[in-house]
């Protein structure tokens, strides 16, 4: 597997510090001019933000495929996948990710992250720093 592939790097927040809750879930674009619902359509793209161009995050159109949790005060966090929802989604303590013997990195499609409390229950962030990276690759889909 080619793991050298062009990416873009940013810096990501967590849910509950935008309202509406902040998702990196990819959205579906249409670009077909004769029919604008991306479902019955097949010239579409996605992008990570909302529906319009304003609402787009970063520069790249992938899907968010890592993070890295850099630092944090939090004691865990609550990682959901593409198709995780609330009931399946991991808890992690952040010492997996900042310990002495951690691994910053964690491989998966995001949709959302939150720091929160051993049940899950969401907690102030405190100071933290989680960055994301995202192929750099061309967005249309046939």
């Amino acid at each position: 597997m080619n793991t050298n592939i062009p990416t873009e790097i940013f810096e990501i927040h967590p849910a509950s510090s935008a309202s509406p809750e902040l998702t990196y879930e990819p959205v579906w674009i249409s670009t077909d001019r004769r029919e604008q619902d991306p479902n019955k359509t097949t010239l579409k793209f996605s992008q990570v933000g909302g529906p319009t161009a304003g609402d787009k995050i970063g520069n790249a159109h992938g899907p968010i495929f890592r993070i890295e949790v850099l630092s944090a005060t939090a004691d865990f966090i609550q990682v959901w996948g593409l198709d995780n929802d609330d009931t399946n989604a991991p808890i992690y303590p952040t010492r997996r990710f900042t310990g002495e013997y951690g691994n910053p990195i964690l491989d998966i499609w995001l949709k959302k992250f939150e720091f929160t409390d051993v049940d899950g229950v969401p907690v102030a962030a405190g100071t933290y720093q989680v960055i994301a990276h995202r192929k750099r690759n061309y967005p249309a889909v046939f």
